[in-house]
């Protein structure tokens, strides 16, 4: 299981996200044993976050909310790393 610490990384990495002005779109991947579990993607234009899950049905999320979108990428990674 993923610890508390986890999470708080999880959150600086996405508010990273929005401080880094170097492009309008920002993505970040977020592995488990070197396996890409899931997508972030950041729009600076509109504050949006996406969350895309690397199964083999991708999904793609909507996100204002930092804190939000920080547990629901937690609880893919726990989830994925549970299956083993």
């Amino acid at each position: 299981m993923l610890a508390e610490n986890d999470l708080s990384k999880i959150v600086r990495r996405v508010q990273a996200m929005r401080l880094d002005k170097r492009s309008t779109i920002q993505q970040r991947d977020f592995s488990v044993f070197g396996v890409p579990v899931v997508t972030v993607l950041y729009d600076s234009m509109s504050g949006m976050f996406a969350l895309e899950t690397n199964e083999r049905h991708q999904h793609r999320f909507a996100f204002d909310d930092v804190d939000l979108l920080a547990i629901d990428i937690y609880e893919a990674l726990a989830e994925f790393r549970e299956s083993f």
